[in-house]
């Protein structure tokens, strides 16, 4: 399980923006092995300490926030995001420039909820979704979700064996049906988060 964060984790806001933009380009190539592009408009970001970190750490900087109250309420909604022991954490980013065709698209995803798997070899796993949206005619654009991983599937993960074997994330939605492998990258920093 990921180390729970709290307030001392932050760095003060002042000198966060003083190196501001050389955390942000660390943390863009830290992304890159997290980040898997599911088609043009969907992609999802498995989240661990680090990327929960950077999201409250750059709320704080958008919002102005020092405020030792405001900014724990902060750390425990975010927290949600940590993975478990026996699982993976993502986002799942749902974006289109045009807001039209953004609305037109969610309503297509609607129900994307009981559509999305991490096959990792033979096992297809469910992503668990902190909210359903059953009760209206759109899904929204961003999804907290987490793939309960069984013991198979975490040692497969871990034993570096994932080279020459099947991890990938399935999307089997009536209007949008999508298969994307993850590469060596990002098993291998998924293996950290599970070590």
């Amino acid at each position: 399980m990921a180390t729970a964060i709290t307030r001392s984790d932050l760095v003060a806001l002042s000198t966060y923006r003083q190196g501001r933009d050389e955390y942000l380009q660390k943390m863009i190539q830290y992304k890159k092995s997290r980040r898997l592009k599911l088609g043009q408009d969907i992609s999802l970001l498995f989240e661990n300490r680090q990327t929960v970190l950077f999201q409250i750490q750059e709320l704080a900087h958008s919002e102005d926030l020092t405020d030792p109250k405001e900014l724990d309420e902060y750390i425990d909604i975010y927290s949600g995001m940590l993975p478990g022991d026996d699982e993976l954490s993502a986002t799942l980013f749902i974006e289109r420039d045009n807001q039209e065709e953004l609305s037109k698209l969610l309503a297509n995803l609607k129900g994307i909820e009981q559509h999305l798997f991490l096959q990792v070899g033979d096992e297809k796993l469910k992503a668990v979704f902190e909210e359903e949206h059953d009760d209206r005619e759109f899904t929204t654009s961003v999804h907290y979700l987490k793939f309960p991983l069984t013991g198979t599937a975490k040692a497969y993960l871990t034993n570096g064996s994932y080279e020459h074997e099947t991890v990938r994330v399935i999307l089997d939605h009536p209007n949008l049906q999508v298969t994307t492998p993850l590469d060596a990258d990002h098993v291998a920093s998924l293996a950290k988060d599970l070590a």
